[in-house]
């Protein structure tokens, strides 16, 4: 999944933790199986020495002192219990410690049992298909996402929740208007979307939109905070892709800020070309995933 949204002069680095300097050499027979796997980026090996830190405390000093854009982990625990194919419970999840955790880069958690046709196709035989949770402030997350997704294979979904009037079952104004918004935002950086208006709550229709419309993806905006929303946390429980966390602390990158000011159609010329250098200047930089 990491490689999915990795650009080509993009850092992979494969990050494992171990308890004391005498487990080194062991962590690092752990990630050689992994830097076999083929990969066009640089993959660069870290294991940590946890100390007298927790396990997610050493994970997050690691990721902000690398100014990492974004970390991937999997879950084995966060999944529905009760189902044949779930059988693991839905509590003791490191996933959501360190969720809370970490505040300096959206986190993408890659559930055990994540149905994404990403992760069926044998890692690159299809592109992703992401939906994004849309909120008034979420141009941001958007622009990130856009910024790593292709837009000639990758599927863009935009969903909006309690969009329906409960007596009328219209679609309200409100939620048209951040739609046509988004989709604005998206028609400029080349993504066709596809848009989705739920009457319900996201902890109730989410789990099924990304069932019904195959979602490798989905990204929900999180709040500058260490405790997550308990709409958030039920999300992580519930559905059955991959979540990226996406918390309003963490900065697009240059090409990201320049997509976003493309769309809302706000940048004079100078400035539309003073984003265009910065957006280059990032891409020959690349940036760093922590997995």
């Amino acid at each position: 999944m990491a490689r999915a949204l990795l650009r080509p002069r993009d850092e992979l680095q494969l990050v494992t933790v171990v308890a004391s300097e005498e487990a080194v050499a062991y962590g690092k027979r752990l990630l050689e199986q992994y830097e076999q796997e083929p990969c066009d980026n640089v993959v660069t090996p870290v294991v940590l020495v946890k100390g007298d830190l927790r396990l997610d405390e050493a994970i997050a000093q690691h990721v902000s002192s690398a100014s990492a854009d974004l970390l991937v982990m999997g879950s084995h625990n966060l999944c529905a219990a009760g189902t044949r194919d779930d059988p693991l419970p839905a509590t003791g999840s490191f996933a959501k410690k360190l969720v809370k955790a970490l505040q300096c880069c959206p986190v993408l958690v890659v559930k055990a049992n994540s149905r994404g046709p990403y992760l069926r196709s044998d890692n690159g035989a299809m592109g992703l298909k992401v939906m994004v949770e849309c909120q008034p402030h979420s141009r941001h997350m958007l622009a990130w996402l856009m910024d790593k997704m292709n837009p000639d294979t990758d599927g863009l979904f935009l969903a909006v929740l309690r969009a329906r009037d409960s007596g009328t079952g219209q679609v309200k104004e409100t939620a048209t208007r951040m739609l046509n918004n988004f989709k604005v935002q998206a028609s400029v950086n080349e993504f066709y979307t596809a848009q989705r208006v739920y009457k319900e709550a996201a902890s109730q229709a989410l789990p099924q939109a990304v069932e019904a419309d195959a979602i490798d993806i989905l990204a929900v905006q999180a709040p500058e905070c260490k405790e997550l929303p308990e709409s958030i946390t039920d999300l992580l429980s519930s559905t059955r892709s991959s979540i990226l966390i996406y918390k309003i602390k963490a900065e697009p990158s240059a090409a990201a800020v320049a997509a976003a000011a493309g769309a809302l159609g706000s940048a004079s010329a100078a400035l539309a070309d003073a984003a265009a250098a910065a957006a280059a200047e990032s891409l020959r930089q690349g940036v760093t995933f922590a997995v």
